[in-house]
């Protein structure tokens, strides 16, 4: 069967709901095809904290748009705010601290508020926080977290509102091509769907899609824990701010006020890579994951805050859940039309980056299909990797 979709959208994480609705309020017959429902994936899963600082200018640029677009879902979806601003608060050592200042004049200049802090200052501003081989602290007051599950489903309740179809427990088997040409793709059921252009926004599930038409990206997909500390009403109290340590290579924030949650991070996408903090696991079949937490794991977690916030030892341990990254090479995002066919646009590889930017991604994909190419997205092209 034909359905007459001018776009396919593959995945309901932030980026494909945020592209169908973005593509659908511009007039264009999209549908938006999702395994199981919007933010099923790991952007349900996503820590979903919200910054502006990258090294990366378009990163930084994404990120800015991103909160504004999910601090305007009152708006666009008529429903509550997802977006909770508590500030986001980084810490550097001497290494970083050249690039850092330079980063945060930039942002600055590009419509962020950022403020650099020294050590004294941050420590006046984080009480109860250590200042060990603290060279440098930026402090985004704008910024902090957002509800992922419900901003994702907002931005697909928003999509269906102007006129987007969405088809929730469906799985899409592969996709369809003719000669250089996507023209669909094939549902588990056997359906044929047909449109001029797809958009794969699919994550972890990217490379086994891009397979059943002979193509490829060199993508991986990594586990990462998360730990879930019980404050019992302290969180905001021991954590009071979404937190990024380049030195403890940790990050956390609180969740209201029962839990702060809680992951290790190793400094992809923001400055060199902290190769000793080492890699998570690798998952070979992102439908089968430990998604369970084992103590050990959030014990090993709450041990990189000791000595920076030592309230947090005192905390209790609750479960915790691991989320999937899918990630590239270079620990950027692979973004844009896929080399060697025609009408395949692909969002993948997002390392960490995505919640935070999919929906200013999602919004530059629906511009890069109606209008042509989009500059904020050229260092994401999926082609940087054509001689991989």
């Amino acid at each position: 069967m034909r359905n007459g979709s001018d776009v396919i959208v593959v995945g309901a994480g932030i980026v494909g709901s945020s592209a169908a609705y973005h593509l659908a309020k511009a007039g264009v017959k999209v549908t938006l095809v999702e395994q199981t429902h919007p933010a099923g994936g790991p952007s349900g899963k996503s820590s979903a904290l919200l910054h502006a600082f990258y090294l990366l200018p378009e990163l930084s640029q994404l990120s800015i748009r991103g909160r504004e677009i999910l601090v305007s879902l009152p708006e666009i979806a008529g429903e509550g705010s997802f977006v909770t601003e508590i500030g986001m608060m980084w810490v550097c050592g001497n290494d970083n601290e050249a690039s850092w200042t330079a980063a945060a004049e930039r942002i600055r200049g590009e419509g962020a508020r950022m403020e650099t802090l020294s050590p004294q200052a941050f420590g006046d501003a984080a009480p109860g926080f250590t200042l060990d081989n603290v060279a440098l602290a930026l402090w985004e007051p704008e910024f902090g977290y957002a509800d992922a599950f419900g901003a994702t489903n907002a931005i697909a309740r928003a999509a269906r509102a102007n006129g987007a179809t969405i088809l929730q427990n469906t799985a899409v088997e592969s996709l369809q091509r003719q000669g250089d040409r996507i023209t669909g793709v094939t549902l588990a059921n056997g359906t044929v769907l047909e449109a001029d252009t797809v958009v794969l926004a699919a994550g972890p599930w990217t490379r086994r899609l891009l397979a059943t038409i002979g193509l490829d990206l060199p993508l991986h997909v990594e586990r990462h824990p998360m730990a879930v500390l019980d404050a019992a009403g302290r969180a905001r109290k021991v954590m009071p701010f979404a937190w990024c340590d380049d030195i403890s290579c940790n990050y956390a924030r609180p969740d209201n006020d029962g839990v702060i949650l809680a992951g290790t991070w190793a400094g992809g996408g923001t400055g060199l890579r902290h190769e000793h903090a080492g890699r998570p696991r690798l998952v070979e079949d992102p439908d089968n994951y430990m998604e369970g937490v084992e103590e050990a794991e959030s014990v090993e977690i709450l041990e990189t805050f000791a000595t920076r916030v030592p309230a947090m030892a005192e905390l209790g341990i609750r479960p915790g859940y691991a989320g999937l990254y899918d990630m590239s090479p270079d620990d950027l995002p692979v973004i844009g039309a896929m080399p060697g066919v025609e009408s395949l646009v692909v969002s993948a590889g997002s390392s960490g980056h995505g919640f935070k930017t999919g929906p200013a991604v999602g919004e530059a994909i629906a511009k890069l299909v109606t209008e042509g190419a989009q500059p904020i997205l050229t260092p994401f092209l999926p082609s940087r990797f054509k001689a991989a």
